[in-house]
């Protein structure tokens, strides 16, 4: 009897870790936001079994005699297949998700959800501090990638990397907004994060290069313009203005707020300008150095073939880093370029002795900023001498054709008259002669031929 009952015990022993076996739960870990199938995996020969999910063992959702009931709505799903009674969570929220078939437990699975949190919300903006952190974080292993896919190594000196967490400091549009990526090991999972940066297109400190008498366009625009959306989590822009070297600036007729413009530049528009735009708990500061550039030459003309001139390039207002001035002679594309640091003196002087055209180049790390162009003329009383000297070979040219067509009008009617002369005295010895011997021959015609009178 003792031995039966051992026996009886044995096989429930056997049975119930068999069952235990067979239902033993499912591990899922998911980044969060992401849905979720989940299958109900069915044994029984019955067509209309009792069919039981549960969430945490409360019920979620219950089919009996093909009628199916609704638990507490603790998550968000939809049923997918009422012949398996799989389900699918749209958004999957951790715990423990268990489904009964006739009492019997025929499928678990527990989920553990990876979300990343951030200490702010919304929109940020540029300059701001976000830290990123990630739960659970157990024994896993994580590693951080910034928008451009590149990994976080610890070594940036604005991103703080620690054991479950990410620090981005002085937040900028250009390198931090976008979406972050955690990936999870061992466990497969990539939990993403959109980090949105409200601040402007443009780096922060830039330098603007105009030329003398010449007009010119500042600007700030911000990546997202604030006044032309409807989200309400985008900041508000509450007030904005220009200052110059710290001053405030009059207010233009301009209605866009974020560009001001200058007309007719001058040396003294050079200098630093700020642009700021105020929102409810911060100011955004944007600085633009304006630099202004002319040329000038001493003297403005050559005198004469063995004179120079100077020509020079100004700079008003500090230069950035490697930046040089070059004088370019472009009627011979053969001549090297003369170039030099204008960083003392804020100028640099070339000595020219050919007339021609000219250039100026603002380079910055070789990049040429801005060009002016100088025409190199001589002086008004060398050119005038030039001019009257061949005023008088043109004038001697001409008076020695028109010499020319005089003695050819004078001489050709003279030669005509002379051998007109000559043809006709010609003709009136002819005719003299002629008559003469007509005379001749009547008078011999006329004597008798008598000679009782000889």
């Amino acid at each position: 009897m003792v031995l039966n009952s051992i026996s009886v015990a044995f096989v429930l022993y056997l049975a119930l870790l068999g069952a235990t076996f067979f239902t033993r739960a499912e591990k899922l870990n998911v980044a969060a936001g992401t849905p979720v199938f989940l299958r109900c995996r069915s044994k029984t020969d019955n067509d209309s079994p009792t069919i039981i999910w549960k969430y945490n063992g409360k019920l979620l959702l219950k089919k009996m005699n093909d009628i199916i009931f609704k638990g507490e709505r603790t998550v968000s799903y939809m049923l997918k297949d009422e012949k398996t009674f799989s389900l699918e969570l749209r958004k999957a929220e951790p715990g423990q998700y268990a489904c009964y078939e006739d009492n019997t437990q025929v499928a678990t699975y527990d989920i553990e959800v990876w979300k990343v949190t951030g200490s702010k919300s919304g929109y940020l903006l540029q300059g701001d501090t976000l830290k990123l952190h990630l739960s659970p974080v157990k024994d896993a292993r994580i590693e951080w990638f910034e928008p451009r896919k590149t990994k976080v190594t610890g070594n940036e000196p604005r991103w703080k990397l620690e054991k479950d967490s990410l620090q981005i400091l002085n937040l900028t549009v250009q390198e931090d907004n976008g979406i972050w990526e955690c990936h999870i090991f061992p466990y497969k999972v990539h939990v993403s994060y959109n980090v949105n940066v409200l601040g402007f297109s443009n780096p922060l400190d830039e330098f603007q290069f105009a030329t003398f008498n010449s007009s010119s366009i500042l600007s700030c625009p911000l990546n997202i313009d604030p006044e032309g959306k409807s989200d309400q989590e985008i900041p508000q822009i509450q007030s904005s203005k220009w200052l110059k070297n710290n001053i405030h600036m009059k207010e233009h007729n301009n209605t866009n707020r974020s560009i001001y413009q200058i007309s007719n530049i001058h040396s003294e528009d050079a200098g630093q300008y700020q642009c700021h735009i105020g929102f409810k708990h911060r100011i955004l500061i944007k600085t633009i150095n304006l630099i202004v550039v002319k040329v000038s030459a001493i003297p403005p003309m050559l005198k004469s073939k063995e004179d120079n001139v100077t020509l020079c390039g100004h700079i008003s207002s500090s230069a950035p880093p490697l930046t040089e001035l070059c004088w370019v002679y472009v009627n011979d594309s053969t001549t090297q370029p003369k170039c030099g640091s204008p960083i003392s003196e804020n100028k640099f002087c070339h000595v020219a002795t050919t007339e021609g055209l000219w250039r100026c180049d603002l380079k910055v790390n070789n990049d040429v900023k801005i060009s002016i162009d100088y025409i190199l003329g001589k002086t008004l009383n060398e050119t005038t001498l030039e001019n009257r000297f061949s005023l008088i070979k043109i004038a001697s040219g001409i008076g020695a054709m028109l010499l020319l067509l005089i003695l050819v009008g004078v001489c050709v009617p003279t030669c005509k008259r002379i051998k007109q002369k000559q043809q006709q005295a010609k003709k009136m010895a002819q005719i003299k002669q002629h008559l003469l011997a007509k005379r001749t021959c009547q008078c011999q015609r006329d004597l008798p031929i008598d000679y009782y009178h000889t």
